[in-house]
C-alpha cells in the first residue's frame, strides 16, 4: 500500500534528543533559582500582618511543591532527550546494517539490478 508506514530521520531525532538535554538543563537550573528566590518565610520580608499570615498559609505547600518538583521534570526532560539520541543511533545503526546486509546479498545475485 503506497504512503503506509512512516520515516525516521535518526539525525533529527539525536539532534532534538540535544535540544531536550538543553531544555532538561535550564530547567533544572531555573529551578534553582527559583527555590532561592521564594525559599525562607515570606513573612519575613513582607510583615507580619493578617493577610501575610493567611496568604503564607497558602502559598508556602504551593511554592514548596513546585520548588520540589521542578528539578525532576528537568530531570525527567533530560531522560527524554538522552531516550531520543539513542533511538536515532539505533535508527541509523539498523538503516547501515540493512543496507550492508541487501549490498551483501545483491553481490551474490548479479541478475538483479541495483
Amino acid at each position: 500500500m503506497a504512503g503506509s508506514g512512516y520515516d525516521v530521520d535518526p539525525a533529527v531525532l539525536k539532534t532534538q534528543g540535544g535540544v531536550f538535554g538543553d531544555i532538561g538543563s535550564d530547567f533544572s537550573a531555573a529551578a534553582k533559582k527559583l527555590k532561592a528566590a521564594v525559599g525562607g518565610d515570606p513573612g519575613d520580608a513582607w510583615g507580619k500582618d493578617d493577610f501575610v499570615g493567611t496568604f503564607n498559609d497558602f502559598y508556602g505547600p504551593v511554592a514548596e511543591g513546585i520548588c520540589d518538583s521542578m528539578p525532576h521534570l528537568g530531570e525527567a526532560i533530560a531522560k527524554i532527550g538522552d531516550k531520543l539520541e539513542a533511538m536515532g543511533a539505533h535508527y541509523e545503526s539498523t538503516e547501515q546494517e540493512q543496507h550492508d546486509h541487501l549490498a551483501k546479498y545483491a553481490a551474490t545475485r548479479p541478475d538483479i539490478a541495483t
